[in-house]
């Protein structure tokens, strides 16, 4: 059963696994780690809030764009991810005011930090289907 998390069917994960599984695991703990400042650099400077989401859906639009494959779940969890981003982006280029509200919301630090935590958790899955994954 665990083997099976493992199997992909597209060579196109094997290649993004690593890089997506990195970028995760380098920005969560970024986050984690103590980044102060992140999350009032962007509610005070639209040009980083506008170059975060033109970045993050210029990526996650590729992801989708090059790589649509759910038949398993690491081959998911690389398409997810590319959805992910791709709506984030999405969000933050239309609607940078609603993005800006939501950071100034108390909770706003607390849901960050476990996002980032989930991210960590993402990140070593794919970074683990790097190492071990095998074409199915």
């Amino acid at each position: 059963m665990v083997a099976a998390l493992f199997v992909v069917h597209a060579e196109t994960t094997l290649l993004l696994a690593p890089v997506v599984g990195a970028y995760l695991i380098l920005s969560a703990l970024g986050v984690l780690l103590g980044r102060a400042g992140f999350v009032d650099d962007l509610r005070d400077h639209p040009a980083v809030l506008h170059a975060v989401g033109a970045l993050a859906f210029l990526v996650g639009a590729g992801i989708v764009s090059f790589h649509r494959d759910w038949s398993s779940p690491a081959d998911a969890t690389v398409s997810l991810t590319g959805c992910w981003w791709a709506l984030e982006g999405a969000g933050l280029l239309a609607a940078p005011n609603a993005f800006k509200h939501a950071l100034g919301h108390p909770r706003y630090e607390p849901t960050f930090r476990v996002m980032n935590i989930a991210g960590l958790a993402v990140g070593g899955y794919l970074a683990s289907v790097a190492v071990l994954g095998r074409m199915g």
